[in-house]
């Protein structure tokens, strides 16, 4: 135990004080000595031999880096038919996949492409100072014509345009014909940048029997090449130089040592400064074999300067570059000139001695301190052990008692921690990290069941938090009875349980546990949970998601998703369903998420547009002075998107009321514009309204405002609704769509017949207009049923003295055989397709058809 143990009489600290202080008085001493000593021989062969390493370094750094061509030709060189595909979108996506993930960075690639031997040009270009790619191509009509895109496509817009590009007249084209072996060019100026110089990387393609196809070719800014060198400067003060066989510098991390750009040289060869240009550096350099790997002590001016040269080639062995590294050769001020052997002796000694003391005592403290450590890591999860050492440092020997004595407490703490996180206080089922958690939940399981109490949050809201913990409790108590032994369950929220069935399963075994579940859910004895002493019950009503996959710790949470988007997929309002994953599911999520996203972005950049189809008077199918405006969506990235498909996705995500909006400025705008061109002062445009759009309070003075500003009649508008929209607060709509009839404007109820037929509505309900779904008059003429159907409405919209509507009529025989019955108006592909209002030509008052 802690209470035998001895302590040392000196703390750790005060020891490790007292050895440091003895240490540096002792090495302040030697320093002293040694500053009267000099090293200005040492210092210089560490210094050279320094030089010599770090020169092999950049040596072998500035071959790789000219190397990337190279790599970059083998990789495409790789690809079947290179120069063949040239105009191909997948060699564009290989193309700009090279340059910006094999070769990213601004240290890199500045540019690499195909040119074909029938003149057509491809590449894709890194800008060098803000690493922007876009692309340069042929045009597609002329291929002596390029076209410099602001971007790395076609959509990104077109930056400049090169004319009388001829590939057959550069001079590296004109190699590549001739040679099968791959080459660089000189330095040269780009025919379409005022960019700089570039260094260029040619590699020529044939076809198997030898005809040449094109030319691979990658390209190196030299000014990047200049900035890559300065950064492998071993020094501020030193210079790196790239010095090709003539003696020319073809870069420098000095711009001193470099010749002016010429931007008016576009398309011609560079003019490199040769070393014989700069007196001193000439002097440095004399005698100097480049070729070679040298290093030497050159003086200029009184200074002297380490002079080293490095040959550098790329794998092709073409360059035949060389690397010339110069350094100023500086020693530090309070060095003397002679070192003494005895004194660097007697100094390392010294310091071996101090070290060993100092590990000695390190390790001697470290020892029990790691196991302290080692301990304190299942601090809570197990009892504490004493320490082994007999003798600690009394730091040490507080930590170990104050540690003991607080390992209890953690560990009660721990887990009743552990317990608040991974059971549910008010079910006792497991919490969703106690699911996780749970063993038994990795054994031989695949099925999973999510299940909703969708009146929960009723109850709670209608009868409080006290009454909606008893309701859960009863519907926990309930679900654990009619599920089998071994079954595992989850509260993964507050209306949320999971429940996961034992043993291998398929989906028979889903049915049958559904079959027992589901009764939760119907109004029985066993079900009814008394609220109050009056003796009221409430039912449970609810819906689940299931998955089939086998658990692990691995595809758990996918597994629970899946279930989740199953949950999801459940009818609204239909209780007692249970809906089993598919990956069709998922894929229906991730495409109502890309929907969503354009949706967006389309309702910010003008995306939509409207249309207009006729309705006519079946007493005069000639001309029209009514039509229902329709929105129609050509996404750029999803094509054309049918209604009812963005239309449920815009009202379930709440855009339908930007949507909505613009579909009635634009209508209005648009029906000004078609009056003003001839169409009947009088004519009448029916307007769409969502459910969720009418509910805004704003609606009806913004489709005021939208009249009167487009200088339109009231009654030059007639609102569309369907009967979903009695659902929402019916004496609000009843009392808004009576104010917007006293205005003047008119009322049709669309899909009459298709969706709620709240009849005991139709009676307070103002309208003036009455459309029937084109389901049933699509089946008119084979189906007796529709039949009676349409003939049932015919009737009640002439009781309550209003037209109707007859939607979908696409022959003419419908057409007679409605007007038969005594329908009045009709609309369909028979009489007009929907067309932009602009195609539709009023003359005089007049619409024809």
């Amino acid at each position: 135990m802690p209470g035998r143990q001895k302590r040392y009489p000196v703390s750790f600290a005060n020891m490790l004080i007292v050895v440091v202080s003895l240490c540096a008085a002792l090495l302040i001493a030697v320093v002293f000595i040694l500053q009267q000593q000099g090293m200005r021989s040492w210092y210089g062969q560490t210094t050279e031999k320094t030089l010599a390493e770090k020169s092999q370094y950049i040596s072998h750094r500035i071959e790789m880096y000219l190397d990337k061509p190279h790599m970059a030709g083998v990789l495409l060189s790789h690809l079947d038919n290179v120069a063949g595909k040239i105009d191909s979108p997948a060699m564009e996506h290989e193309l700009q996949h090279v340059l910006e993930e094999d070769f990213a960075g601004a240290n890199s690639i500045s540019r690499i492409g195909i040119a074909s031997s029938g003149g057509k040009y491809i590449a894709f270009q890194r800008h060098p100072i803000s690493g922007d790619v876009f692309m340069i191509k042929s045009s597609p009509v002329d291929n002596q014509n390029l076209i410099v895109y602001k971007g790395a496509d076609e959509n990104s817009g077109i930056a400049s345009r090169v004319e009388d590009f001829h590939l057959d007249s550069r001079p590296w084209f004109i190699q590549a014909m001739e040679s099968d072996k791959p080459f660089w060019t000189n330095s040269y100026y780009h025919m379409f940048a005022n960019d700089g110089q570039v260094i260029g990387y040619r590699l020529p393609v044939r076809q198997s029997n030898h005809v040449f196809s094109g030319v691979i070719f990658a390209d190196i800014y030299t000014s990047v090449l200049n900035n890559y060198l300065k950064k492998l400067e071993p020094t501020e003060n030193s210079a790196l130089l790239l010095v090709d066989g003539q003696r020319h510098i073809i870069a420098s991390s000095k711009s001193k040592w470099l010749a002016k750009q010429d931007k008016q040289a576009q398309g011609g060869d560079a003019k490199l400064s040769s070393i014989s240009t700069y007196p001193k550096l000439e002097t440095l350099l004399q005698g100097v074999n480049l070729k070679g790997q040298t290093s030497q002590l050159a003086q200029l001016e009184g200074d002297n300067y380490y002079v080293l040269t490095h040959a550098v080639n790329d794998q092709t062995q073409m360059l035949g570059w060389s690397l010339v590294i110069i350094t100023p050769e500086t020693l530090p001020s309070g060095m003397l000139k002679h070192a003494d052997a005895r004194i660097f002796l007697s100094l390392a000694a010294m310091i071996i001695f101090f070290l060993l003391a100092f590990i000695f005592l390190v390790r001697h403290f470290s020892r029990p301190l790691n196991n302290l450590v080692q301990k304190a890591r299942m601090l809570g999860r197990q009892p504490w052990e004493p320490a082994g050492e007999k003798r600690l440092y009394p730091e040490i020997a507080v930590l170990e008692e104050e540690l003991d004595s607080a390992s209890g407490v953690i560990f009660d703490m721990i887990a009743d921690q552990k317990q608040r996180i991974e059971k549910d206080s008010a079910t006792g089922l497991l919490t969703r990290s106690g699911l996780f958690n749970e063993p038994s939940l990795y054994e031989n399981r695949n099925l999973m069941l999510m299940i909703r109490v969708t009146n929960f949050r009723d109850v709670r809201s209608t009868l409080g938090h006290t009454h909606s913990l008893k309701f859960i409790q009863f519907f926990a108590e309930n679900l654990l009875q009619r599920c089998p032994d071994e079954s595992i369950f989850c509260r993964y929220s507050e209306d949320l349980f999971i429940v996961v069935f034992p043993g291998h399963n398929e989906q028979k075994d889903l049915d049958t546990y559904w079959g027992m579940l589901s009764s939760l859910f119907q109004d029985t004895p066993d079900n009814r949970m008394q609220t109050d002493a009056e003796g009221r019950t409430y039912i449970f009503t609810g819906q689940a998601g299931a998955a089939l996959a086998e658990l692990n710790k691995e595809t758990v949470a996918d597994c629970m998703m899946n279930a989740g988007l199953a949950l999801q997929q459940s009818r609204q309002g239909a209780n007692g369903e249970c809906v089993l994953f598919t990956p069709q599911m998922r894929e229906l999520e991730l495409n109502n998420i890309c929907m969503h996203q354009a949706l967006r972005e389309d309702l910010q950049n003008d995306g939509f547009h409207l249309v207009m189809q006729p309705i006519v008077s079946l007493d005069n199918t000639t001309t029209f002075n009514e039509g229902e405006c329709l929105v129609r969506w050509v996404s750029p990235s999803l094509g054309f998107v049918p209604p009812d498909k963005f239309i449920g996705l815009a009202e379930r995500t709440g855009m339908i009321t930007s949507l909505g909006r613009w579909i009635i400025e634009e209508a209005c705008r648009q029906l000004a514009a078609f009056i003003a061109r001839g169409a009947p002062e009088d004519f009448k445009l029916h307007i769409n309204i969502s459910p969720v759009q009418f509910q805004q309070s704003d609606f009806a003075d913004h489709l005021l405002n939208c009249i009167l500003r487009n200088g339109l009649m009231n009654r030059n508008i007639c609102l569309e609704i369907t009967e979903s929209v009695l659902l929402q607060d019916s004496t609000k709509v009843i009392e808004t769509l009576s104010y917007l009839r006293r205005l003047g404007l008119s009322v049709a109820i669309d899909d009459f017949g298709s969706g709620y037929s709240s009849l005991s509505y139709l009676h307070q309900l103002p309208f003036d207009c009455l459309k029937i779904d084109r389901g049933f008059v699509m089946e008119l003429m084979n189906d007796k049923k529709s039949e009676a159907v349409i003939s049932s409405v015919i009737m009640l919209s002439q009781q309550f003295g209003v037209p109707l509507v007859a939607e979908g009529v696409e022959t003419v025989e419908m057409g007679e055989k409605l007007q038969a019955m005594g329908c009045e108006k009709s609309q369909g592909y028979y009489y007009g397709r929907p067309q932009p209002f602009d195609v539709w030509m009023p003359l005089n008052g007049t619409v024809l058809l």
